[in-house]
């Protein structure tokens, strides 16, 4: 970078034009930026964005995410910075937005795209294509419309893009990572054209430190009015950019350093605290000693919980053996009882028809013995006809007791009296008429083969009488007839029913014959007691009394003949059932008896069986209880569980004696455990021993925890002398590194002076306006002076640690220069505070520390930027580029000549924005201005962005050549015409 612009020798970088399309509030907008130029436009137009657009295409980043720090938008109204989301919607609101740069270096012309890129949220991406602007000007506006405006060039998208900027050179480039941004960008391989192609800030060295150091002075260039602490942090990057090696950063991380003093203070803590517990560990190591000793039990435990395993397999299939012949014996036992049960069952239900038919044998001499004194008191008549005689004289006497009982049925008893006895006359007469024929019945005309049949249907057959002999005719067929029925033992079947045979007899007329004629002379009573009793009332219940028991024992005389004819039958029947049953009765009882004998038995065998199973079923609680007994053991000792037998214990040999010896003994050990485990744990809560795991905090911790335990308290014991040196050396290590640190301290405080005295050096000479000499004072925190001289006052070498007097005052001066929360690390951009200027005017004898005007200061700012931004560059590069000044209206127009011709040789060119309130004066000074709020479009890429600026600025040329202020499309349009 040189004072002299364009001087031979000098590699040229600059800027030459930027377009945004569909972006910041613009349609389309081309501004050339090659020279000194003001934009004009309403307020709040966007004006300010356009400029500030070049961050985003110097610096090598490819998203908005944590824009704040890279690019600084601020957002000048609200006194604060725009969001990552309000930024990247201003510069890329559609699909339609791209920024061009277009930049010139040795290689020649190029220009930069920037496009939306939606491969992730917040980005854009860099298309580098070696052409001038002017070639691609059509892919994004088409300026041939009637009224010159221009409107958007039709499917305008990256894709069609990327396409036709390929076709245009075969060293376009598509970027998108950072690290490759950061080679491009700022190449200074001068002498090879296809390393610096696309370069636009060649750096002397390409290290992050000169790249941050050069993001600080971007900003700078592009917010002049930039408040102290950036200039502050700008001195401070370009310090540690400056410095020759890298191991000579400024990075001095306290946090480490106190983390590192405290471990080993710590580490001493805990040595003399073990030192302390050295009696305890001898303790221990005794106990330890007799722990190992009975030790021998828990095998011994686990061989007798391994016998009572085996034992109970073996007592289970012994009590199964035993409880499958109890069974076995009970099952004989119960089919002996069953058939000892069914055979009381058959007997008793012998016993019971034996009863039964007692019952109905007597019952049947009773019926027989009652029916034979009826008959007999009938002569020789039929059952049917002592029934019908019986049922007639029922009759008579109910319609009696209804004639008693009713004047009006004892009239129409005594009619039926008097016809009653009409009829029995007319019996009397036929009766004497059958007797003189009873020489020709049936019985007496008939043989018995063919009378029998007859008689068994109904004795009245018979003894029907013709009147005369039959003739062949008659008697045949009645002979055919009763050959019809087929003779039995009992009588005769006609077809599929059964008729008793009955005995022959002959017709007793005389017993008929009194019969009927007492039938009369009852008839007569009755009618006499009828007319009597209507004359005396008094006899009347009486004769009704009477009359009831007289109907009464008609009808019990009705079921004596019912059951009269069966009686004979009955009798028999139940008398043969009785023997027969009587029979099997004796049968059964035989049978019981052997029964008997047989379960007398079975019942012997069953005993001894059910004595052999309660004996193993004893032995097999006991051995449960045992079990239950090693479980409650394992459950106090839960290690138990996992200790092995090298053979159980023989079966004969586990017994509850047996157990508790072995009881005895666990307890025993549990005792020297639990002794143990107190020192243990009292050693792991002192700290001495690490129990990350918590074994030895659980109820039970396993053998092996504690064995390993005590082997690293031994061998913890055992090394302690070795552990005291190893501190010793650590601490030497340590205090090394304190020195180290205290000699970081002070080269930098010296390197900050140094690199104050170089700056002051370089500004002897320069005057700017009236002012002859200027000087810079570079502010450090007091605090950090005040570290540097506690750390001088320290013998940092020796083998014991520094004093915690020195900590303690490191410790507050990290409270008080950090604060709460937060990294805690030492650089210089923290130890820098601020800047300052001391000048003096011509005739003045001092340096005046009072501030100069907006315009001066703006000045020695720009002065101080030139000479950091010569220690980032390449040597010999000479600059064009825009620096943006929003404060023009505050700098003094008589300051803006010389403000101007010196931004000139030093390679920048003034941009600032201004409302048309600005004074035609400095429009005049400036030369070119741009009119950027004139313009719209009626066809463009958004309706919510229509404003349109191309086609170059507008100026006075004092006199310098056109091609000196316009720009190549203004040029092309004032071309000679032929006439």
């Amino acid at each position: 970078m040189s004072d002299s612009q364009g001087s031979p020798g000098n590699f040229n970088f600059g800027i030459r034009r930027l377009v945004l399309v569909d972006s910041a509030g613009f349609c389309y907008v081309e501004i050339p930026v090659d020279n000194h130029g003001l934009i004009l436009g309403p307020g709040n137009l966007g004006k300010s964005s356009l400029l500030n657009s070049l961050r985003l295409f110097l610096l090598p980043e490819n998203n908005f995410k944590n824009s704040r720090k890279k690019f600084a938008f601020r957002n000048a109204s609200a006194g604060s910075f725009y969001t990552n989301e309000e930024s990247y919607q201003h510069y890329f609101p559609s699909q339609f937005s791209f920024l061009i740069m277009e930049a010139e270096n040795p290689a020649g012309v190029h220009c930069q795209i920037l496009y939306r890129d939606s491969a992730s949220q917040l980005s854009y991406g860099r298309a580098f294509v070696p052409v001038g602007y002017d070639q691609l000007r059509p892919l994004f506006w088409d300026g041939n419309d009637e009224d010159g405006i221009g409107q958007a060039v039709p499917e305008l998208s990256f894709s069609r893009l990327s396409e036709k900027l390929k076709k245009l050179s075969k060293e376009t480039r598509l970027v998108n990572d950072p690290a490759k941004l950061k080679q491009m960008l700022y190449s200074s391989e001068l002498m090879n054209a296809d390393a610096v192609r696309y370069s636009v800030l060649p750096l002397g060295e390409s290290d992050e430190r000169r790249v941050q150091s050069l993001r600080t002075l971007i900003l700078l260039l592009f917010e002049m009015k930039a408040d102290d602490q950036a200039m502050s942090n700008a001195v401070a990057s370009i310090i540690e950019a400056d410095k020759k090696f890298a191991d000579d950063a400024f990075d001095f991380n306290i946090d480490d350093f106190l983390n590192r003093h405290d471990q080993l203070k710590q580490q001493q803590i805990q040595l003399t605290r073990i030192e302390k517990e050295r009696s305890r560990f001898e303790k221990l190591q005794k106990d330890y000693q007799a722990y190992q000793t009975l030790l021998r039990s828990q095998h011994d435990f686990a061989a007798f919980r391994d016998g009572v395993s085996h034992a109970l397999q073996d007592i289970g299939a012994r009590r199964k053996a035993a409880v499958e012949a109890f069974n076995e014996q009970n099952e004989t036992l119960r089919h002996v009882l069953q058939a000892l049960k069914k055979l009381e069952q058959d007997a008793s239900g012998l016993k019971g028809e034996i009863r039964s038919a007692d019952r109905r044998i007597k019952q049947a001499e009773q019926n027989q013995k009652d029916g034979d004194l009826l008959v007999s008191q009938y002569g020789e008549m039929t059952l049917q006809e002592i029934e019908e005689i019986q049922k007639e004289e029922l009759d008579s006497k109910k319609g009696h007791l209804a004639a008693l009982k009713s004047a009006a049925q004892a009239e129409i008893r005594l009619e039926q009296i008097q016809k009653k006895k009409q009829e029995l006359e007319r019996k009397l007469e036929s009766l004497k008429e059958r007797e003189s024929k009873q020489h020709w019945q049936l019985q007496n005309q008939l043989d018995e083969a063919t009378a029998a049949p007859l008689r068994a249907v109904d004795p009245r057959l018979v003894m029907a009488s013709p009147g005369q002999d039959l003739d062949a005719d008659s008697k045949a067929a009645i002979e055919a007839f009763a050959r019809l029925f087929v003779p039995t033992d009992k009588g005769f079947d006609w077809f599929d029913t059964e008729y008793q045979a009955q005995p022959a007899r002959q017709t007793d007329f005389a017993e008929q014959r009194r019969h009927i004629e007492g039938e009369l002379h009852g008839l007569e009573k009755e009618r006499a007691e009828l007319a009597d009793t209507a004359n005396q009332e008094h006899d009347r219940p009486r004769l009704i009394e009477r009359t009831e028991k007289e109907i009464r024992a008609i009808e019990k005389d009705l079921e004596t003949l019912q059951r009269f004819p069966a009686a004979a039958t009955t009798l028999r029947d139940a008398t043969d059932e009785k023997q027969a049953a009587e029979e099997q009765l004796a049968k059964l009882e035989d049978q019981a008896r052997l029964e008997q004998e047989k379960q007398d038995a079975v019942q012997q065998k069953a005993a001894k069986a059910r004595a052999e199973k309660e004996r193993i079923e004893e032995r097999e609680r006991e051995l449960a209880g045992l079990s239950r007994s090693v479980g409650t053991v394992e459950h106090r000792f839960p290690h138990l569980k996992a200790v092995e037998a090298e053979q159980p214990l023989d079966i004969e040999q586990v017994s509850v004696a047996a157990f508790d010896d072995l009881q005895t003994q666990l307890d025993d050990l549990e005792e020297r455990r639990r002794s143990i485990l107190d020192h243990l744990r009292q050693f792991v809560y002192l700290g001495i021993h690490d129990d990350t795991e918590g074994e030895l905090q659980k109820d039970s911790p396993a053998s092996s925890a504690i064995r390993e335990t005590f082997k690293g308290l031994s061998d913890l014991f055992a090394g302690m002398a070795e552990r005291w040196n190893v501190l010793e050396q650590q601490v030497g290590i340590h205090n090394e590194t304190v020195a180290s640190y205290r000699q970081a301290l002070k080269s930098n405080h010296e390197h900050i002076a140094r690199f104050e005295a170089q700056l002051n050096r370089e500004l002897e000479g320069v005057r700017i306006n009236d002012l002859v000499e200027i000087r810079v004072d570079i502010h450090t925190d007091p605090k950090f002076r005040n570290l540097v001289e506690e750390a001088n006052n320290i013998d940092p070498y020796g083998n014991q640690l520094q004093s915690d007097a020195f900590y303690d005052r490191l410790r507050v001066f990290v409270a008080d220069f950090f604060g709460e929360g937060g990294s805690k690390r030492l650089t210089m951009d923290k130890v820098i505070t601020g800047i300052s200027y001391r000048t003096r005017k011509e005739n003045a004898t001092s340096l005046d520390k009072k501030g100069q005007s907006t315009s001066t200061t703006a000045l020695i700012n720009l002065e101080l930027v030139y000479r950091l931004l010569k220690r980032v560059l390449y040597p010999g590069v000479q600059l064009s580029f825009p620096m943006v000044l929003d404060e023009l209206a505050s700098v003094d127009i008589s300051q803006m000549p010389s403000l101007l011709e010196r931004l000139r040789k030093q390679g920048f060119n003034l941009f600032s924005a201004a409302t048309h309130s600005a004074s035609a004066e400095v429009i005049y000074l400036i030369g070119r201005h741009l009119e950027v709020g004139q313009m719209r479009t009626a066809k463009p890429y958004s309706p919510q962005r229509t404003l349109v600026f191309w086609g170059g600025a507008e100026g006075f040329t004092n006199g310098e050549a056109m091609s000196h202020w316009a720009d190549q499309t203004q040029a092309s349009l004032m071309e000679q015409v032929d006439e």
